[in-house]
């Protein structure tokens, strides 16, 4: 019964891949408050909740408005997650997100960062959305289904506000390198459920 629900903590945890984000969240609150990086936390959860809630609810109608076949969507975000993937393993995407957080403390910019880059797209970044489209195919409004597809999103959402809350103790006490690993292992993870999503919009078109 509960299967499907860690299945989707899972995925959710390795589409937003929280862990990987300390040393950048350490970087973008340096010079903030507790109680100001409390707020922040609070506001990035909310926007967040917000935007993949409205992906689960309304990502596949909107494929359908769009005229595009789910199976095609699988496909296309599964290749689209490899390469994600292909990134956290080669170490690229934190590279480009450390980048962007040093322009924006250069730029003195901490006001802004709620919305971006913390909420979009370090946190709910095309992964996190793809996943949330993706999973939105077996999403129902009832309680069961709240349970399996939402309950998942908003505990690993609440987990990197947390991260967010504690990343410079975090950083103080976790060696950067096992970080890394970490990002590596959550990489070749997502690498395999990206090919898993390929094979079934695969398997949809052909039979």
């Amino acid at each position: 019964m509960h299967d499907i629900f860690f299945q989707n903590v899972l995925k959710a945890f390795i589409a937003i891949d929280p862990v990987a984000l300390i040393p950048i969240f350490a970087i973008l609150t340096t010079d903030l408050s507790m109680s100001k990086i409390i707020r922040l936390s609070i506001m990035v959860f909310l926007i967040t909740t917000s935007i993949l809630t409205f992906f689960l609810f309304y990502g596949n109608k909107f494929l359908n408005v769009m005229g595009i076949d789910l199976s095609s969507f699988q496909i296309v975000g599964g290749l689209f997650l490899f390469y994600i993937s292909f990134e956290m393993v080669v170490e690229k995407r934190t590279k480009r997100k450390n980048e962007l957080a040093k322009s924006f403390i250069n730029d003195q910019e901490l006001k802004d960062i709620a919305v971006f880059p913390l909420s979009i797209p370090l946190i709910s970044g095309p992964s996190a959305i793809t996943l949330s489209i993706l999973i939105s195919k077996d999403f129902t409004f009832n309680l069961m289904s709240l349970y399996y597809y939402l309950l998942p999103l908003i505990i690993i959402l609440l987990l990197a506000s947390l991260i967010l809350i504690f990343s410079s103790m975090i950083i103080n006490y976790c060696n950067e390198t096992i970080i890394n690993i970490f990002q590596k292992l959550f990489g070749i993870i997502l690498g395999a459920l990206s090919v898993q999503y390929i094979i079934n919009g695969l398997r949809e078109v052909f039979l």
